[in-house]
C-alpha cells in the first residue's frame, strides 16, 4: 500500500475511534483490508 493511501487508512481509523455518539468495533486490519479492497483495480 502506498504511504499516501496508508495515511488514508490511518485518518479514518482516527477518526472512526473518536466518534463518540455510538460504539464502534473496528480493528485497523479489518479497516485496511476494506479500504485496499475499495482502491484495488481489476
Amino acid at each position: 500500500m502506498t504511504p499516501k493511501a496508508q495515511h488514508l487508512v490511518d485518518s479514518i481509523f482516527k477518526k472512526l475511534k473518536t466518534y463518540k455518539n455510538k460504539k464502534i468495533f473496528l480493528e485497523k486490519e479489518s479497516l485496511n483490508k476494506f479500504i485496499f479492497s475499495l482502491l484495488k483495480e481489476n
